[in-house]
C-alpha cells in the first residue's frame, strides 16, 4: 500500500498537466465557496491547502509560484468578512504575514521535491555507472545496455505508454544486465557455446541484478526492478528465473524482451559475428505468442515497417547482406532463451 500510494503522487508530481489541473480546480472552488459561504477557520485551512498544491504543482518555477502565491492572498484578503478583518492586524502587516506564510509553505513542498529528485538521479547515476563498468568488460557488448534501452522506449512509445511509463522502462533498459556483473569473466566472455553448468550461471543474472538493487526503494516501486528480474521469462511460461507467462509478466519486461533479443541478433558477440537484421526481424516476428507476447511484436513490427533499417541505434551493427549460416541459425536459436 505504501509503494502504491508513493508510486502515484510521484505520477502526480512529475505530471505538469495533472497536478496543474487539479490547482487551477482547487482554487476555483475554494474562491466560489469563500464567495458562498462564511465560516473563516475553514478558509484558512483551503488558502493554506492552495498554497500547498501551488508548491505540488510549480516545484520547479519560482516565479510562477510566488505570482500565484499572491494572487492567492489577494482572494484571501479581499474575500474576508470585514467584522473577521478587524479584529486582527492592520492590513498591511497581515497581507506581508500571509504572503510570507503561503509562499514558506510552498516552497518547502518545493525543496522537498526538488531534493528528492536529486537524490533519485544521483543514485541512478551511480547505478548506471555500475551497468557501463559491466559492459566495458566486453567490447563486444559494450553498447547493449543502451541499445535495449532505446528500442524498449520506442516500443513503449508505439504501444501508447505513458511518458513516465516510458522513461521507467529505459531506465530498466539500461540496468536489465546488472546481475551480470556477478557472473565470471571466463564464461562472460567465452567464444564457444556454453555448457550447461555455464549456462545455469549465466541464468542467475535476473535474480543477482535484482538482489543487488532491491534496496533501491524507488527502482522497486516503479517496476523497474520486476523489469530487472523478469526479462529473460517467456509469454509461453517456459523463460527464466520465474517460468511465469502471458499477463503475469510486466508489460515492461515483456518489451525489454523482444528489444534485448532484437540487439543481441544485430550485434557482434564474441562467439559469432551479427546476424542479418531481415532474419532478426523474422525470427521475433516467428516466435510471437511463444517466446513473445503478440502484442509487444506487433508494435515492434508497425516501427520495423515505418523506420526499417534506420531503427537500428546508432550503436548497433549495421544490416548484414544475405542469409545467416547453419551456425549463426543455430545461435539464433540459443540467443531464443540466451539473450
Amino acid at each position: 500500500m505504501k509503494n502504491y500510494i508513493a508510486n502515484h503522487a510521484e505520477i502526480f508530481i512529475l505530471s505538469k498537466y495533472t497536478s496543474r489541473s487539479l490547482f487551477g480546480i482547487a482554487l476555483f472552488a475554494v474562491i466560489a465557496a469563500d464567495l458562498a459561504f462564511d465560516n473563516y477557520i475553514l478558509f484558512q485551512f483551503a488558502y493554506l491547502m492552495l498554497s500547498l498544491l501551488v508548491g505540488l504543482s510549480f516545484w520547479k518555477e519560482t516565479w510562477i509560484r510566488s505570482a500565484l502565491v499572491v494572487l492567492i492572498v489577494f482572494f484571501r484578503v479581499n474575500l474576508e468578512q470585514q467584522a473577521v478583518f478587524l479584529i486582527h492586524d492592520e492590513f498591511l502587516l497581515r497581507v506581508f504575514t500571509l504572503i510570507v506564510t503561503y509562499f514558506l509553505t510552498s516552497s518547502s513542498i518545493s525543496f522537498m521535491i526538488l531534493y528528492y529528485i536529486k537524490q533519485k538521479q544521483n543514485t541512478l547515476q551511480l547505478t548506471f555507472t555500475l551497468a557501463k563498468a559491466l559492459d566495458s568488460r566486453d567490447h563486444y557488448t559494450a553498447d547493449h545496455s543502451d541499445n535495449v534501452a532505446y528500442y524498449s522506449k520506442k516500443i513503449a512509445e508505439e504501444m501508447n505508454l505513458s511518458k513516465l511509463a516510458c522513461e521507467r522502462i529505459y531506465i530498466g533498459g539500461i540496468l536489465h544486465d546488472i546481475g551480470k556483473i556477478g557472473v565470471p569473466e571466463h564464461i562472460l566472455l567465452k567464444p564457444s557455446r556454453l555448457t550447461d553448468g555455464e549456462f545455469e550461471i549465466i541464468k542467475e543474472h535476473p535474480l543477482t541484478g535484482y538482489e543487488m538493487l532491491s534496496h533501491i526503494s524507488h527502482l522497486k516501486r516503479s517496476g523497474i526492478l520486476d523489469m530487472i528480474l523478469h526479462h529473460h521469462e517467456r509469454f509461453d511460461g517456459r523463460g527464466y528465473p520465474s517460468r511465469i507467462g502471458h499477463n503475469e509478466i510486466p508489460i515492461a519486461a515483456r518489451i525489454m524482451a523482444v528489444a534485448d533479443t532484437f540487439d543481441a541478433m544485430t550485434s557482434k558477440r564474441v562467439y559469432r559475428g551479427e546476424l542479418d537484421v531481415e532474419y532478426a526481424v523474422a525470427e521475433i516476428q516467428k516466435n510471437a505468442g511463444t517466446q513473445f507476447d503478440p502484442d509487444v511484436v506487433k508494435a515492434f513490427m508497425n516501427i520495423w515497417q515505418r523506420e526499417g533499417p534506420k531503427l537500428l541505434s546508432k550503436h548497433s551493427a549495421k544490416s548484414t547482406i544475405g542469409q545467416p549460416s547453419n551456425k549463426e541459425t543455430a545461435v539464433a536459436s540459443d540467443l531464443k532463451i540466451t539473450s
